[in-house]
């Protein structure tokens, strides 16, 4: 392996991140939704603009130069932000993630405050992506058009929109979920009565001592 390659894909490390209900998110929620937008892409009687300079992926493609910059600027306070409650263990059904230590893969668990780093560097990586993919369509759309055979063309192109509106779908549920948590999910403690964990007072300590 090129030394240094893994690092560059490290935010990656959040598709190895288990939980009973991680899947519905990562795959079956995307999956639907990506299959109801194709199929009514396909059935339109009209031509969908989706290459184009005003087509769907220039669209998307303004709107992740926004992202971008939200995805990092979420990380970065999710990863300094002092808080008692992002340190705290997930409630419920264990959140691990997939780990390689001395040659052997083992499932560690991991904090609400690790699985949101996680979470927000995977959506900034996957939109960096889907920019750079939006970018070079735009730029080399002409040139592949005239350069690629017309029947490889008519081939291509639904597999590429497919897995395009995939990845976008995929983001966009990745998206709300990491919302849901920083709107209210992290502000309430495993025990889910909404408020800070209590902390034993030094009295009580002091009290057993005696």
């Amino acid at each position: 392996m090129v030394p240094g390659l893994r690092q560059l894909f490290t935010p990656l490390a959040y598709l190895r991140i288990r939980n009973p209900i991680k899947p519905w998110f990562d795959w079956y929620i995307p999956l639907v939704i990506t299959a109801l937008v194709f199929t009514l892409l396909m059935l339109l009687p009209g031509r969908v603009n989706l290459f184009g300079e005003t087509g769907l992926v220039a669209h998307v493609t303004q709107l992740l130069q926004m992202l971008i910059g939200f995805y990092i600027a979420a990380l970065a306070a999710v990863a300094t932000f002092p808080s008692k409650v992002l340190d705290q263990p997930f409630a419920g059904d264990p959140v691990q993630i997939r780990v390689e230590r001395k040659g052997q893969r083992k499932l560690i668990p991991i904090n609400r405050r690790r699985f949101l780093s996680y979470l927000f560097g995977y959506l900034a990586f996957l939109s960096l992506f889907l920019f750079l993919i939006g970018m070079s369509i735009s730029v080399l759309h002409n040139n592949l058009a005239s350069l690629l055979p017309k029947q490889m063309i008519t081939w291509t192109k639904p597999g590429f929109t497919f897995v395009y509106i995939f990845l976008i779908s995929n983001l966009m549920v990745t998206t709300l979920l990491g919302l849901h948590y920083l709107t209210d999910r992290i502000h309430r403690p495993p025990d889910g009565d909404g408020s800070l964990l209590p902390e034993k007072p030094d009295s009580a300590h002091k009290s057993d001592e005696d």
